[in-house]
């Protein structure tokens, strides 16, 4: 036991020399001779300009602790870049002889940092010594050194000795009123930051309370294009030295932002975390359980970063609740266009996955929710250089009830007479035309840039009041052209399928178009695309389509191509051909036709016609159409752009006893008499095709003609014939 009484002697001997040696600190040293001492190391070991304007108070036992008023440090020849009110320490004596370190308290008042950078990068902080020259022959290389550096951890982590880490108590960590101003000249930056910290109860290993709040106001350096973010963060922080492994808990920020440039200020977001776990050695960062709620949309987040410090990778997956865009777009003071449907808009919702690097972003799957439409995309992005895969698939969109509202005819009407009144307006409205005609349709640099493949596939679409069933669509892009090959599209009861290539290589891009059409029925797709119910039946087309240019009026007057329709088991709606004939042959006879007997429409069995356009000029040379007790054929111009058409058939009938003024022999349905179709889409059908008289009445004087011809031949040929017997009888008496 004698080993004992002596340590207990040697520690009672330190112990009485400590406090021999704290005693005579505390009342025999000069606090102010302390200053001058401090501020002459500070000066000469790092060229810091210390000021120590107030009073150096301490105590020493059981707290090690030291209290600082009116302190500045300085840098150099620069101003003051800290000053601090009140600075207060204490720390704990005895914890110190276990490597133990206990702090009841750090606390900084009105702390004051100017930081600042200059045009070529350097801050006021930073401070450059020369290093003396070494003539050691066995000088590192810097590869050999870098490569020391870069391995510092490895080298610790694979067996060296580590250094322990001191156990460290911390009752209160308090930092009050802090501001920091940071000016960067390089980037005409400024920003000013006042914030608040306070941390409780801080041990490594354990969770600890933290509390911030700061302002920040971040402009350029004459304080214009102002961005002010006032936010409040808690959360639980614990440290994990062994593993240099930090974690936050229950962490909930609460921000708004305000400035000029924000389409809606104050801004408002509450962003809460329910773990964030970030490993320093592994590079990992992982966030669970994250929400963000701003403008009444719910977001919910949960992302895993991978190697975040040297080649950064990540996992992310995404959920949007159910939100109101209108109400969104009202708080951020963005006007909505009129639309024809004024409920859409009103409510989405999404999720989506991502995943990614520096090179390549993966999205898939997303899963989008509009109004009444459903989206899902699958994209694959390659980002240096640019590329993607994208594959989208959705049922039920209605584009018509995004698109403006049609307008009102009796608007038309007023807005015409508005016109007609005031000839500037007109041509103000005259120049708006021309200007939306020659402006440019499509941004060519933005399709020279496209560089992917976009796969489309779409159930229940509407477009122009079209209703299409199914849309199938695969396009590459790149090099500025793009091809679409193909485009299958299901509607009306039959198929159409597109090949098309847009060249966008030259400033004249170009247009070339294929298609087939099967089995479509043409009356209610003319109806719902143009308002025209005048042709019914079932429609099959083939050609090909070119046109150039980048401009309405260039495309429409550079439109070339070939096609071939047929129209089986049809009828010509409010158009009765039979009827029509009858009314110019009722005509030339000077009689009057009833028309009772008469229907409405013309049915037919067939009608074929090829279309031809050169240079945006449509026309249907050698149209037939073959149907009981008529026979058509004809030619003329459609115009679809001033919906118009002006075209001539020639009807040929079988024979008509419906009516007595519309008497056809055999002779006459050896004849196709001329009907006219001209007008434009609105007209009455009734009145769109009427015949034409004076065709019909050289077609039946050429036919009267050709009745007294063969009448006076005839007659002739009866005298010769009567002559001839004659002759006979006479030379028969004779002999």
């Amino acid at each position: 036991m004698t080993w004992l009484k002596r340590i207990g002697i040697v520690i009672g001997v330190l112990f009485v020399l400590l406090a021999a040696i704290l005693a005579y600190a505390l009342y025999f040293v000069n606090s102010a001779s302390f200053k001058t001492e401090l501020q002459k190391v500070a000066l000469e070991k790092a060229d810091i300009h210390l000021r120590i304007d107030g009073d150096i108070q301490w105590s020493f036992f059981p707290w090690l602790g030291i209290e600082l008023d009116d302190i500045g440090v300085a840098m150099g020849d620069d101003p003051e870049i800290l000053q601090f009110d009140r600075a207060e320490f204490g720390l704990a004596i005895l914890p110190l002889l276990k490597q133990s370190i206990q702090v009841d308290q750090v606390r900084l008042v009105n702390l004051k940092a100017n930081l600042s950078v200059d045009k070529s990068g350097r801050g006021n902080w930073q401070r450059s010594f020369a290093e003396p020259a070494s003539k050691n022959t066995n000088k590192t290389t810097p590869s050999i050194a870098n490569s020391q550096t870069s391995n510092a951890y490895q080298a610790t982590s694979s067996g060296a000795k580590k250094s322990v880490i001191p156990d460290i108590k911390l009752d209160k960590l308090q930092i009050d009123n802090a501001q920091v101003v940071y000016r960067d000249a390089k980037t005409n930056q400024k920003i000013d930051a006042t914030f608040n910290v306070n941390l409780s109860d801080v041990q490594w290993n354990k969770a600890w309370p933290m509390v911030m709040d700061a302002v920040i106001k971040q402009s350029d350096l004459n304080g214009k294009n102002a961005l002010t973010i006032s936010s409040k963060l808690t959360a639980k922080l614990t440290v994990f030295p062994e593993r240099e492994v930090f974690s936050l808990a229950n962490m909930s920020l609460s921000t708004e932002l305000q400035g000029d440039a924000l389409p809606a200020s104050p801004l408002k977001a509450n962003v809460d975390i329910k773990q964030v776990d970030m490993d320093i050695p592994q590079e990992n960062l992982f966030m669970d359980g994250m929400s963000l709620s701003t403008l009444g949309v719910n977001l919910n987040a949960k992302v895993k970063m991978y190697q975040v410090l040297s080649d950064p990778q990540y996992t992310a997956s995404v959920s949007v609740g159910e939100f109101n865009p209108r109400d969104v777009l009202k708080q951020l003071h963005i006007t909505i266009p009129d639309m024809a449907d004024s409920s859409v808009l009103s409510k989405a919702s999404g999720d989506v996955k991502i995943e990614g690097s520096t090179d390549k972003v993966v999205i898939q799957p997303m899963s989008l929710m509009l109004d009444d439409t459903n989206l899902q995309a699958n994209v694959v992005a390659e980002l240096s250089p640019l590329r993607w895969d994208a594959n989208i698939t959705g049922e039920n969109l209605d584009i018509d009830r995004y698109l403006p509202p049609p307008a009102d005819p009796k608007d038309s009407k007023s807005s015409a007479k508005t016109v007609a009144a005031t000839p500037s307006d007109s041509d103000v409205t005259s120049s708006g035309s021309n200007d939306a005609a020659t402006a440019d349709l499509v941004p060519l640099d933005l399709v020279r840039s496209l560089n992917g493949h976009l796969g489309f596939e779409f159930k229940n679409l509407t477009v122009k009041k079209l209703q299409l069933n199914s849309v199938n669509l695969d396009a590459t892009m790149g090099n500025g052209v793009v091809h679409i090959s193909p485009a299958a599209v299901s509607l009306y009861k039959g198929k159409s399928t597109v090949d098309a290539t847009y060249d966008a290589r030259t400033n004249t891009p170009t247009l070339d178009v294929s298609s087939r059409v099967q089995g479509i029925q043409i009356q209610p797709l003319l109806k719902d695309f143009m308002d025209l119910d005048k042709l019914s039946g079932t429609t099959s087309l083939t050609g090909e389509l070119s046109a150039k240019g980048n401009q309405v009026d260039a495309l429409m007057s550079s439109l070339n191509g070939d096609f071939l329709a047929e129209i089986t088991n049809g009828t010509l709606n409010g158009v009765n051909l039979t009827k029509t004939v009858c009314q110019g042959i009722a005509a030339i006879r000077k009689e009057s036709l009833s028309g009772n007997n008469f229907s409405a429409n013309t049915p037919f069995e067939s009608m074929n016609f090829p279309i031809h356009i050169v240079n945006g000029n449509v026309s249907t040379p050698g149209l037939v159409m073959t149907s009981a007790g008529v026979s058509v054929t004809g030619d003329g111009d459609v115009s679809l752009v001033n919906k118009s058409l002006d075209y001539q058939v020639n009807v040929a009938i079988a024979g008509s006893e419906l009516d007595h003024a519309c008497r056809v022999d055999k002779t006459l349905t050896d004849l196709a008499f001329p009907v006219v179709c001209k007008g434009k889409f609105s007209d009455d059908p009734a009145g769109l095709c009427r015949p034409d008289v004076k065709g019909f009445g050289h077609i039946l004087a050429d036919l009267a003609k050709a009745e007294l011809k063969e009448k006076a031949k005839a007659k002739v040929d009866e005298e010769q014939d009567k002559l001839k017997e004659k002759l006979k009888d006479k030379l028969k008496s004779l002999f």
